[in-house]
């Protein structure tokens, strides 16, 4: 299709009509007339732009022009921001707030969430720039949105407070999801097209929507290894747009191995499904490694196709192409499947199942534990793909005080688990090695058993040792209250090293377990831990 030169002109008040019924190029690529009922040039996303319940919140004068401003940003936006922008403005209609009201600011600040405000006051700035408009919001109430003061943001930061449902998974957690895909995948629970989404999310965390643009020529054998390429969000000015700047990352060996191992079975599909409608040989290269594969919502699942039936395939020979990629919708409804599946993982925190399909859960799981590996916050920023450090901090402001926030179960879990406690608990000094020695006695909480003096600092640094010899009737919870002192005044200067102290804590937790389980099992003599 071929854009009209009269289109490129901008609109008057005479010319408006004709203009709006002009089709326009959209930022995915692809035409969309604007007096079309819906918009939806770009068939990837979930859901169509509904411009015309948007336009009932200005007066009826204003409404071809406010039509024109959502025509002109969807060449520039994702269609996902402007359906965005279009619901926030629809709502506004319908409790009756007119955003070209300044004396509506506040009614519409105390309506939205922070977030979407922030939308409305950008789209209005940017309807107010747009000089090919006649027109336009005036300046005055440009500066009102700019200058009236934004809601307090909440205390509720998921990361921050460690939310057991969407913050952070703990690494028993990951192990076990790991574990749990494994089996699923190799027992063909689990197909490899879901299989792979979940463990690049475990991986990379990186968002949805840039593993949902990957194509099987992201991944790469090299002299140097094997790596996979993924694609920036959320860009601005020339890097902008779909699959428009990308960076390099390892990648397993293993995973490589299975990625062309399903190349080759979607190679064969497309072949045997769609014969003759291209080269698939070469197209392959460009072809989804999560694809659309019905036209619309509705169609018989029970024969679904390998890619989605459209008549221009041939077009995946030159460059991949959104409208043949998964939606968003369908990778979040594989994530709150998964949750349902047999045998899937249970939290120790929330005795549930475990939840990936909330938030970014493992966005900020790869964050703690970059933060937790002493990573600086450049380095997590990179891993990210920011472009800066202020939306990483949140990570070494929590990591170190991950062993702390988390509840006692949760401590008490991870005391079995990680087998911090090596020594052996006795019943009394004369059962001990080195029991008739005083220079060996550590307070009344055990007896050392080693042959020379480590001039450490006892008992903090003890109870992770394996010549430690725990006296099964001492008060350990006392020094375990004594280590959660010493921790809390280490992180207070200094927070890496304060993640120190993590293993003594859980090795203590584990001692106090085990001594429990000895007095109820009425044991007399010694015990290895």
């Amino acid at each position: 299709m071929n854009i009209a030169v009269s289109a490129l002109a901008a609109p008057t008040q005479d010319s408006l009509d004709a203009w709006l019924n002009t089709p326009r190029l959209a930022k995915c690529g692809e035409f969309f007339t604007p007096s079309e009922p819906m918009w939806w040039p770009d068939r990837s996303t979930r859901r169509a732009i509904n411009w015309q319940a948007a336009i009932a919140c200005v007066p009826a004068d204003w409404q071809r022009w406010l039509h024109a401003a959502l025509a002109y940003r969807t060449a520039e936006s994702a269609q996902n921001t402007i359906g965005g922008t279009s619901t926030i403005l629809s709502r506004a209609a319908q409790v009756g707030l007119n955003p070209l009201n300044e004396y509506h600011l506040i009614d519409l600040r105390e309506r939205f969430s922070m977030s979407e405000f922030s939308a409305l006051a950008s789209f209005m700035k940017f309807w107010q720039k747009c000089e090919s408009l006649e027109q336009r919001p005036s300046q005055v109430l440009i500066d009102a949105y700019g200058t009236l003061p934004r809601k307090k943001r909440p205390r509720n930061d998921v990361v921050l407070r460690l939310d057991p449902e969407q913050g952070p998974f703990t690494q028993v957690e990951q192990d076990d999801l790991f574990k749990w895909a494994h089996e699923q995948f190799c027992h063909g629970n689990l197909d490899t097209e879901r299989y792979l989404y979940l463990r690049l999310l475990m991986i990379y965390g990186q968002r949805g929507t840039q593993l949902r643009m990957m194509v099987f020529n992201d991944f790469i054998k090299t002299e140097r290894g094997y790596q996979v390429r993924i694609f920036w969000a959320k860009q601005k000015g020339d890097d902008a747009g779909w699959r428009e700047k990308s960076e390099t990352f390892n990648l397993d060996e293993d995973l490589y191995n299975v990625v062309q191992a399903y190349r080759s079975i979607v190679l064969t599909r497309l072949e045997q499904e769609y014969p003759g409608r291209a080269d698939w040989g070469k197209a392959i290269e460009h072809v989804p490694l999560f694809r659309r594969k019905l036209v619309q919502k509705g169609g018989d699942t029970k024969l679904v196709p390998v890619i989605v039936d459209l008549p221009d395939q041939n077009v995946l020979e030159q460059k991949p192409q959104a409208k043949f990629h998964i939606t968003c919708g369908t990778t979040s409804l594989w994530l709150f499947q998964m949750e349902s599946m047999p045998d899937f993982p249970i939290s120790s925190r929330t005795h549930k199942s475990l939840k990936i399909s909330k938030g970014h859960r493992f966005r900020h799981t790869l964050g703690t534990d970059l933060s937790n590996a002493g990573l600086d916050e450049w380095s997590i920023a990179s891993a990210f793909m920011h472009s800066n450090t202020r939306t990483v901090r949140k990570y070494r402001a929590v990591s170190a005080e991950l062993m702390k926030l988390i509840d006692e179960k949760m401590s008490d879990h991870l005391a079995l688990v990680v087998r911090a406690f090596t020594g052996t608990i006795v019943t009394d000094r004369a059962s001990a090695k080195n029991g008739d020695r005083v220079d060996r006695q550590i307070e009344d909480l055990a007896v050392c058993g080693a042959d020379k003096t480590c001039h450490l600092d006892a008992p903090f640094t003890c109870y992770g040792c394996s010549k430690f010899q725990p006296l099964l009737d001492a008060d350990h919870s006392a020094a375990l209250e004594r280590l959660e002192r010493r921790r809390a005044q280490t992180i207070a200067t200094d927070k890496t090293t304060g993640v120190l102290w993590d293993r003594a804590i859980l090795a203590c937790r584990k001692v106090i377990l085990d001594c429990i389980a000895l007095r109820e099992s009425g044991k007399a003599g010694g015990s290895d831990a």
